[in-house]
């Protein structure tokens, strides 16, 4: 699994700078400095992007040898355990 970090877009960065203007209009003197916090949607983004850097590689073995058995007709999907794996995972 690859996740293309270049493209992530932060709608999560708040920018105080505006609320602070907003507020303070009646001051002379113009606030220069700007802030930006995270929200936890963005944190949680980064620590899930590095959790599927963490993952293993694929095992091309595996996919290879069920890449042929599909190819020779010789993979059977049995119904019921891929029904009962499903009601299992969703309990």
């Amino acid at each position: 699994m690859r996740i293309d970090l270049n493209n992530i877009s932060f709608t999560g960065v708040e920018r105080e700078d505006k609320a602070r203007k907003a507020g303070s209009k009646a001051s002379t003197t113009p606030s220069v400095e700007d802030k930006a916090s995270l929200s936890v949607d963005t944190l949680s983004i980064s620590s899930l992007a590095a959790q599927a850097m963490a993952t293993p590689p694929v095992r091309q073995d595996k996919v290879d040898a069920l890449r042929q058995s599909i190819q020779n007709g010789d993979y059977r999907v049995e119904a019921d355990k891929v029904a009962n794996a499903i009601l299992e995972q969703n309990r």
